[in-house]
């Protein structure tokens, strides 16, 4: 059994548990990774307080078999930092599995690791497809893949149609995204997709995530006129894109953003009234909960009333998946896997059978088959196109899980708001 016991003279400073640091005799240390400092922080540090309230929730119910689960925390802002972390959580840590990530780029460097040393990778967040494409026999992934946002935002935009007063053959569809191993595979699935379901792609464009000036890529979508631009985005570059489109008075039937760069409050804060009517695909940072089972409906409430308490904020859609994904690795693995060798581990992982409707986002888990293409893939996986209304991140589709009715089709021009 991969596990450490620790004694009370061996205490780590800044793990919390139950408002104090205190442990049990007996802990299953696991490691946890997320992009803690760098770009990505924002994000990185709202899908890993998501997980440490997870932690908490779960220790409080008596834990795994009576034994508390403590993180060995690791900060990867990109993949170099990622291979070298997960290699030093699985060597001198001794952990028996790495959680986390957010990003695809990191996920795929760590993942290499864990693999080649036998050690279980459970993917809460990152979405490339090419994680569950390498016939590696030791990852899991509890979130969609790119594949599925890419293909989710053309099926949508394609419904849009006559909102806009067109058919889907007459629609003029722009997709962009940044370059990075998340844009480029959610970019490319949305793009085959558009011209799959019929409609016209007017460009399909990348930009590098950094970029401080997207004009140029503005004035070229401008010369093009599309009704509708898909784009894949992180936040900074998805405010850029909103603060610039608007300067350049390009104007769009709709803008259906991809990634939680589009969700976060900090994207209202920056946009204002810019963001209004703005779509985004991801998982659902506000479900209709009243359409969930009794018990997801409980723990989405102590869910949020801990995150708030912690935070000051509600959570966006990355740390609900976030902390699902940690929710169902502790109550579906950790507690049901006899010890944390790996073929224990990766036997528990692949007998959850968990419906639609288990997790607070509205997905349930049963995984890909092990020999079956993209296995580890969590085929009940759930997501969502959300819309900025009156200030606030609505659900609008699907219809099971939606809030509010869809609004603002087509935008307003710029000089009309």
């Amino acid at each position: 059994m991969r596990m450490k016991i620790l004694t009370g003279f061996a205490l780590a400073a800044g793990l919390l548990l139950n408002g104090a640091a205190a442990y049990a005799e007996e802990d299953i240390k696991i490691g946890v990774m997320f992009p803690l400092s760098g770009p990505m922080a924002l994000i990185g540090n709202e899908a890993y307080q998501a997980a440490e309230v997870a932690r908490e929730m779960f220790n409080e119910r008596g834990g795994a078999n009576g034994k508390n689960v403590t993180f060995a925390v690791a900060d990867a802002p990109g993949p170099t930092q990622g291979n070298a972390e997960a290699t030093r959580l699985v060597v001198p840590e001794n952990v028996p599995l790495i959680a986390g990530t957010y990003a695809s780029s990191i996920a795929l460097a760590a993942s290499e690791v864990t693999e080649r040393e036998g050690v279980l990778y459970w993917e809460t967040i990152a979405v490339a497809d090419k994680f569950t494409s390498r016939d590696y026999q030791n990852v899991v992934r509890l979130t969609f893949n790119a594949s599925m946002m890419g293909e989710t935002a053309a099926d949508f935009t394609k419904d849009l149609a006559s909102k806009l007063g067109k058919t889907p053959e007459e629609l003029k569809v722009a997709v962009i995204s940044e370059d990075s191993e998340f844009g480029q595979s959610v970019g490319q699935a949305a793009a085959e997709r558009v011209e799959a379901n019929g409609m016209q792609l007017v460009a399909d464009e990348r930009y590098n995530r950094t970029v401080t000036d997207l004009s140029s890529l503005i004035l070229s979508l401008k010369s093009v006129a599309p009704d509708v631009v898909i784009a894949t985005s992180y936040l900074n570059d998805g405010v850029l894109f909103v603060r610039q489109a608007r300067e350049l008075d390009f104007n769009i039937g709709a803008l259906v953003g991809i990634g939680t760069g589009y969700a976060l409050p900090d994207f209202l804060e920056a946009t204002g009234k810019n963001a209004e009517g703005i779509f985004d695909v991801d998982g659902p940072a506000s479900p209709n909960i009243s359409n969930l089972p009794q018990e997801t409906q409980e723990v989405y409430g102590e869910f949020l009333e801990k995150f708030r308490a912690a935070t000051s904020r509600d959570p966006g859609p990355l740390a609900l998946i976030s902390f699902g994904g940690f929710w169902t690795l502790f109550n579906e693995v950790l507690a049901k896997a006899p010890d944390t060798s790996i073929d224990s581990l990766r036997k528990a992982a692949y007998e959850i059978d968990l419906p639609m409707g288990s997790l607070l986002t509205g997905a349930g888990v049963k995984l890909q088959p092990l020999g079956e293409p993209n296995q580890g893939q969590n085929t009940r996986a759930q997501l969502s196109v959300m819309q900025w209304q009156d200030g606030k991140l609505q659900v609008v589709w699907p219809e099971a899980i939606a809030l509010e009715d869809i609004k603002s089709v087509p935008l307003e021009p710029w000089n009309q708001r």
